[in-house]
């Protein structure tokens, strides 16, 4: 029971597969045909010749479009990249700036707490009528720009 089943249902997809088959066959038949008529009429007209050698070149020209193509998606990922690794490279210089910016600012203040005890000393001296030495000023160089210190 089973196996009659099962053998008409196949028997029913081969025939319609068949059918399938048959449909396909005459549509590829009529397709070429129809290639064969258009072909046939081109090439009796008398400026076929003309764009002929034209024509031929298409598929060469399909092939350079497709590798023309891929190297716009390179060159679009490289700039991509470029792009990624400047945002990164600002980001670590405005980290440099700052830290820069901060190391100054520390001198800056080391600087201003060595002068205080300076300038109280001076005018203790002044106070006691007491003639105070000279200032002695050293000249500093640090990354190309000059800066002055008093030392005692």
């Amino acid at each position: 029971m089973e196996v009659d089943a099962i053998s008409r249902q196949a028997r029913a997809a081969v025939d319609h597969l068949t059918e399938q088959l048959r449909s396909l066959e005459h549509e590829q038949t009529a397709l070429l045909t129809s290639l064969h008529l258009t072909s046939s009429t081109l090439s009796t007209l008398p400026s076929y010749t003309a764009i002929a050698p034209t024509l031929s070149q298409i598929p060469h020209y399909e092939s350079k479009l497709a590798r023309l193509k891929t190297a716009m998606a390179q060159q679009q990922h490289d700039v991509a990249e470029l792009k990624r690794r400047a945002l990164e490279a600002g980001a670590k210089r405005r980290q440099n700036l700052s830290r820069i910016e901060e190391k100054r600012r520390g001198e800056r203040e080391r600087d201003r707490t060595v002068l205080k005890p300076k300038h109280a000393e001076e005018e203790r001296d002044e106070d006691e009528n007491v003639l105070a030495e000279p200032e002695v000023v050293k000249t500093v160089k640090r990354k190309k720009k000059a800066r002055q210190a008093d030392i005692q």
